[in-house]
């Protein structure tokens, strides 16, 4: 897969594989991404939060994520459809933003064989549609399609979705909140109070949560591991300063930033740079 399309990605794209280029290093898709595991299993980071994906199991990033493929069976494949966050905006603009907010908490979802089946028709059509050089009517096809397709995905969150969220407890809900909280901000928002209060509960609360349900970690550890996971998207990018890096992610300086990625990864952030480049 041309990796560039993550960062310049113009319209729809249908791909598939093993998503191998995800391998050495977390990339930023900085588009709606949709994957459909069709063989074998993966775990897939997206920095703070991991996702086990295994045949017929989905996960969709609404607005894009960072993702780096930790590891995958011999057979694994995928079926992947990118598309820019502008026409999923022009798409979602009428639809009820009770459901997106939702599948932004809980970003996987394992099919059973009916919905597998839908699901796929789904993605045959963007296949049809969108793997092809540009079709007449391309834009309002793009459009037509994701909007489409997301009110049938709505459609059925009632019976599939919501009624497994509804069976969670209150400290579970809050947890896969703050996972998504961090997520979205951990790249400029360093401080446990940011979350508690975006969560309305105390950083002490916060913290007995996290101890919870993942496996022991204190709220600080998850964000400085999402903040370390951004850190190596952006030194990937060699037309960036590790001094803009610091400024971009709300550091004092780069002897802070510096400071901080060496003491999560065991590298300095030069060295780090240095190897990826080699």
């Amino acid at each position: 897969m041309d990796i560039s399309l993550l960062s310049s990605l113009n319209g729809i794209h249908y791909d598939e594989g093993n998503l191998d280029f995800l391998r050495p290093s977390p990339l930023h898709f900085n588009c709606g991404v949709q994957i459909l595991c069709t063989r074998g299993a993966c775990i897939l980071s997206t920095g703070a939060q991991q996702f086990h994906l295994r045949e017929m199991s989905e996960l969709i990033f609404w607005g894009g994520s960072i993702m780096q493929l930790m590891e995958a069976s011999d057979n694994f494949h995928v079926r992947l459809l990118l598309y820019p966050k502008k026409i999923f905006l022009q798409a979602a603009i009428s639809l009820d933003t009770t459901y997106f907010n939702y599948m932004r908490e809980f970003p996987q979802y394992d099919h059973g064989e009916e919905s597998w089946k839908n699901v796929n028709l789904w993605i045959d059509m963007a296949q049809l549609l969108f793997s092809r050089p540009s079709p007449a009517f391309r834009e309002r096809l793009e459009l037509n399609f994701l909007q489409s397709m997301l009110m049938w995905i709505f459609s059925s969150i009632p019976d599939t979705y919501v009624s497994k969220a509804e069976s969670y407890t209150r400290k579970q809900l809050l947890f896969h909140k703050f996972m998504h909280l961090i997520h979205e901000h951990a790249a400029q928002m360093h401080q446990v109070s940011f979350y508690a209060e975006q969560l309305c509960i105390s950083p002490r609360y916060l913290n007995e949560i996290t101890l919870s349900f993942s496996n022991g970690k204190t709220p600080k550890a998850l964000i400085d591991e999402q903040l370390t996971a951004e850190l190596k998207v952006l030194l990937n990018n060699p037309a960036l300063s590790i001094a803009e890096i610091a400024s971009l992610c709300h550091f004092p300086d780069s002897s802070y930033l510096s400071r901080f990625f060496k003491k999560n990864t065991g590298i300095a952030p030069k060295a780090f740079r240095a190897l990826k480049q080699s």
